[in-house]
């Protein structure tokens, strides 16, 4: 199903620099499927148990008697919540980082509504209580996305991909296992990004975005300044993403188990303050 509307923009107040980067090599060899098909990655029964036990983990690591999140490291900017959001994106740097099953480090643009985990003071004690928090991620994998390198999802693939995180209500998976629909026939969702960016070089990047349609509702996935579309979320699968976002972020995840040495994040090196030699999410779009 084709965008009946365009997105519409934040412009920032004043132009920020854009940085020399290279672009990522994206889409299929010899121009993807034939019309009227698109490409999905063939699955067997072992690799649809470890989506299924990793999304799991991934949506658990929710401590149900705290508001930590072990063995997860962020490093993200978040927009100011309960204000109406109908999109979510920007230029990613893409690196690979080596890991070790399970770990993964990422990075990410997300777009959601709802709140995991409220607390409150009732009585003289703490009161816990959740609402459901629907959320679409974008992850581009350093070796990782919410593309992981995700060694537990990939089976030992440890190369850098794009992927798609879905919450929807009780539903939680990547990529096309659960009400996310492939419309591009040349673009796969958790397709391999190379070339990768080498430190110290002129860094490759890829841009990537999410949107919601304001009159159909439903949710685009976009590429290349929104010249694309990837695919789509019908709104028909969220209940309180099915009418607008009220919160976005853009940044960097890593995961390891505890007491395990977490991978690095972004380039893995301290930040110098120039783009050859740090991870970026550039120009962030709304």
């Amino acid at each position: 199903m084709r965008p009946t509307s365009p997105p519409r923009r934040v412009s920032p107040e004043k132009e920020v620099p854009k940085p020399d980067y290279k672009h990522v090599k994206i889409g299929l060899e010899g121009g993807g499927c034939p019309m009227g098909t698109v490409p999905i990655r063939r699955t067997t029964k072992d690799d649809l148990i470890r989506a299924k036990l990793f999304s799991e983990m991934h949506a658990s690591k929710i401590n149900p008697l705290t508001d930590e999140e072990p063995g997860k490291h962020f490093a993200v900017a978040r927009t100011f919540e309960n204000i109406d959001y109908d999109g979510v994106g920007a230029m990613l740097s893409v690196w690979n980082l080596p890991v070790q099953a399970p770990q993964y480090t990422s990075g990410r643009v997300k777009i959601k509504n709802g709140f995991r985990k409220l607390r409150s003071w009732v009585d003289g004690e703490w009161t816990k209580y959740f609402a459901c928090e629907e959320k679409l991620m974008i992850l581009v994998t350093h070796s990782h996305l919410i593309a992981l390198v995700n060694l537990g999802l990939y089976g030992g693939d440890n190369r850098t991909r794009m992927y798609i995180y879905t919450n929807a209500g009780q539903a939680h998976c990547f990529n096309t296992q659960c009400g996310y629909i492939q419309a591009s026939i040349d673009i796969p969702v958790d397709m391999v990004l190379e070339p990768v960016s080498r430190y110290g070089e002129k860094p490759y990047g890829i841009t990537l975005s999410i949107y919601q349609d304001t009159i159909n509702l439903n949710w685009y996935l976009k590429y290349d300044d929104n010249r694309t579309v990837i695919g789509w979320w019908p709104s028909q699968i969220f209940t309180n993403l099915g009418s607008t976002a009220m919160g976005a972020e853009w940044g960097g995840e890593v995961f390891s188990p505890p007491n395990v040495p977490s991978p690095g994040m972004g380039s893995g090196h301290r930040i110098k303050l120039n783009t050859n030699y740090d991870a970026f999410s550039h120009k962030p779009i709304l």
